[in-house]
């Protein structure tokens, strides 16, 4: 979503029965609605919420809030829903508001039901407190905030049509294909806010079918792209539904929803079916044949999953068999969506808002002549030919194994393991099964693992719009003709993947070893980078050479709680940065980098945290540290030796800025609020220094508790001086073999040179004598 949306249209405004906060300072959360400007609602920290609660589900398509001092501050804050006040999900995320006005401001997202509305706050441009004077919750304004308009941009809705409780009575509107791929209808049949599922949505006063008294938002089974209705046996072949998903909301008084069936020519045969609490796999129409859960919260993502043959239907939940049902039929199909078994004749009140829900995050349908899909399988290849039929008839559980040998391989697309039960993709023998040719894409997947492979192919490995991916004990070393990134993580509702216990070598081409981006708009969200080793990568280039970078310019602003941890650094001399953040909220942790030209660089983004590293120069030439842009970055306990590095090298660059908290993303953000504290300094060329490049100086910095101790150039080094800048606690040292010709300047305040190194006495030389520059007054961003 783009930056506020002060013009956006808004739906009429929710009556709210109730608010509260996490704290608050005297300014109390009642005065959110009371409609004076004049009053407010504050609290500190990183994380407060004020929550408003709206006295039962309705539906909410945006919030218009007005920000204390709004015309002088820009806000960080989330938006997030829920139907129980526990289980939230976010609709607005690290939204910023505008700066510019005091007014409210309207924030959009896709209209979607909620009994709770919660604002999050992330502190202002100015400090860390988040104060509201005014609240609106309102309705549906038939719009949304995501970056998808349809269900098919989320789901392969080729083979499927979808029926509605819409339309004529016992005449329901069916959209079939190809209107389907373009046909959204909000609240019944949409995508969720963050493009990662699809709501379907039956309420009691629903349309019905002919053959059934309740109403339903419900794909039906098709085949031939979408022009014949799927129509098998049970007899003949095995047939498999996969649907990961979760029941959110259920109707008053019956509170029964379906939310995946087999269906035979005439009636249901077995239906996924949620009770209250309590998960039912059916036998038949209405026999409760297995209970599943007895204690099922809403809003619980599950993976249901029907597999069909031989005479029989095998029923799992979260990969684990439940039940096997001998049942012989004709004419079977599969469905899935929500079919509420509630009407208005046993559900009030009778109205759109009393309803069942369902969200579906993933849907597959497979059939083969053979085998279970239930069981666990090892697939044994030699050939590429059979590596790539394995990936088109790959299921959850499925272990691949590669011969010794060399493989050409390809794609894997719209395959779904489970946590319990990943798809693998494993070598025989470790670093035996070699990948020369072709690219390996994983899109539109999830819990996929990549295990002790060999590449030397010249294509990018490419994890696409995917979840759960693992790369883990493989050896990179890939042939480069050109600029070439060897591992891209990308696409839209890319998380949680991890890259782990890999060695990536001798890169001497453009491109990073590895890349994590996204969509056009967010970052791949919650990977993991650890325990790998990176080695040789140069000659040194001016740019695009990273080791590895996590975001880039154009979606800096966005939040990507990427950790990169435990990894192995040497000799990393290919570009300015070894590694490049440029998002929000990610950690650089427990890293060792060892005789690597450059830093470890938050070039974009706010809210870095860089800690536990290890960085040793061991003296060669260009070695640097760590240098931070931006606001609220955190640099603690690091231990930086040996360097030779300055200015952009320094073993501690807080630099300066060239742009102050609005501009080019690509610019050089002015540093506001850094903590660079408990740190080790030792006999670098260049340690601790403050705004050596661009204009703008940093703003409100803490430099507390570090120990610099060496005799090579400056122990600290105001370039520029600093706004507000506070230092407490600070040791410097600077070994001599005999007394200096002339007396010391005394440290400024916050340092001291109490040191006595074995080779002499300390002196203060290198400090200098001011100190930073009182903030000025505060002006518009």
């Amino acid at each position: 979503m783009s930056a506020p949306e002060a013009l956006a249209a808004a739906g009429p405004p929710l009556p709210v029965t109730g608010v509260v906060a996490s704290a608050d300072d005297g300014n109390v959360p009642a005065n959110t609605l009371d409609g004076d400007l004049g009053t407010r609602w504050s609290a500190e920290g990183d994380g407060v919420w004020i929550r408003y609660d709206l006295g039962s589900s309705k539906t909410v398509g945006s919030v218009s809030l007005a920000w204390h001092q709004g015309d002088t501050r820009k806000q960080t804050f989330d938006v997030q829903l829920s139907d129980d006040g526990s289980s939230w999900r976010t609709v607005v995320a690290r939204q910023v508001s505008s700066g510019t006005t005091t007014q409210p401001e309207v924030h959009d997202f896709t209209d979607s039901a909620a009994r709770y509305l919660r604002v999050v706050g992330y502190g202002n441009t100015y400090n860390d407190w988040t104060s509201i004077t005014e609240t609106a919750v309102n309705g549906a304004d038939g719009g949304g905030g995501g970056t998808c308009r349809y269900p098919a941009d989320v789901l392969d809705l080729t083979n499927w049509y979808i029926g509605l409780p819409i339309g004529e009575e016992e005449s329901p509107t069916n959209v079939e294909q190809p209107e389907l791929d373009t046909y959204a209808i909000d609240p019944w049949f949409t995508p969720t806010p963050g493009c990662d599922a699809v709501q379907f949505r039956a309420a009691v006063d629903g349309v019905t079918t002919s053959g059934s008294s309740y109403p339903r938002s419900e794909l039906r089974e098709m085949t031939n792209s979408g022009s014949t209705k799927a129509s098998w046996s049970s007899t003949s072949g095995t047939h498999t539904m996969v649907v990961e998903q979760a029941i959110t909301a259920l109707p008053e008084d019956k509170p029964h929803v379906v939310a995946g069936q087999i269906h035979d020519g005439s009636d249901d045969v077995s239906v996924f079916r949620l009770e209250g609490d309590d998960l039912y796999v059916t036998n038949g129409d209405t026999s409760h044949h297995k209970l599943v859960t007895g204690n099922y919260v809403l809003g619980t993502r599950f993976q249901a999953k029907f597999v069909v043959g031989g005479g029989q239907i095998k029923a799992y939940y979260n990969g684990v068999l439940q039940t096997t049902i001998s049942k012989s039929f004709s004419g079977g199909y599969f469905k899935a969506g929500a079919y509420t078994q509630a009407n208005c004749g046993n559900s009030s009140p009778c109205g759109a808002d009393n309803y069942g829900q369902v969200e579906i995050y993933g849907l597959t349908v497979t059939h083969g002549s053979t085998g279970d899909p239930g069981a666990d399988r090892t697939v044994d290849v030699a050939t590429s030919a059979q590596l790539q039929s394995a990936f088109a008839n790959a299921q959850a559980g499925d272990r691949i194994v590669l011969a010794n040998g060399d493989y050409t391989i390809g794609k894997i697309s719209g395959k779904n393991g489970t946590a319990a039960k990943p798809i693998t993709v494993v070598a025989a023998n470790r670093g035996q099964a070699v990948i020369t040719g072709g690219q390996l894409e994983v899109a539109n997947s999830s819990h996929v693992t990549v295990d002790g492979l060999k590449w030397t192919t010249r294509d990018t490995l490419k994890v696409t719009s995917s979840n759960n991916v693992r790369l883990t004990r493989n050896h990179f070393r890939l042939t480069e003709e050109s600029s070439l990134k060897w591992v891209l993580v990308q696409g839209a509702n890319s998380h949680h993947n991890r890259v782990d216990h890999n060695l990536f070598e001798e890169k001497h081409q453009l491109g990073n070893f590895i890349t994590i981006d996204g969509s056009a708009t967010r970052q791949s969200q919650h990977d993991l980078i650890d325990h790998n080793h990176f080695r040789t990568i140069g000659p040194r280039a001016q740019n695009e050479m990273e080791a590895v970078r996590v975001g880039w310019s154009g979606i800096s602003q966005s939040s990507g709680f990427t950790t990169v941890e435990s990894n192995l650094f040497e000799n990393c001399d290919g570009d300015p940065e070894i590694i490049s953040v440029k998002s929000n909220d990610n950690t650089v942790r427990y890293n060792t980098f060892r005789t690597s030209q450059g830093t470890l660089s938050h070039r974009h983004g706010n809210r870095g945290a860089f800690y536990g590293n290890f960085f040793l120069g061991e003296g060669k030439a260009g070695t640097g540290g760590i240098r931070i842009y931006g606001q609220d970055h955190k640099v603690y306990n690091n231990h930086i030796e040996g360097l030779t590095g300055t200015g952009y090298d320094a073993a501690l660059q807080i630099d300066g800025g060239d742009v102050d908290t609005s501009g080019a993303l690509n610019a050089h953000w002015r540093v506001y609020r850094a903590t660079a504290v408990n740190n080790t300094f030792v006999g670098n060329a260049s340690n601790i220094e403050i705004g050596a490049n661009y204009t703008l100086p940093p703003v409100d910095s803490v430099i507390a508790n570090n120990v610099v101790v060496g005799s090579r150039g400056k122990l600290f080094n105001e370039v520029k001086t600093p706004v507000n800048a506070t230092y407490a606690g600070n040791i410097g040292c600077r070994p001599v073999r005999r007394p200096p010709a002339s007396p010391s300047p005394p440290a400024p305040s916050g340092w001291s040179t109490r040191c006595s190194p074995p080779t002499g006495r300390c002196t203060g030389s290198a400090w200098p004598a001011r100190r930073s520059t009182p903030r000025p007054p505060a002006t518009p961003s």
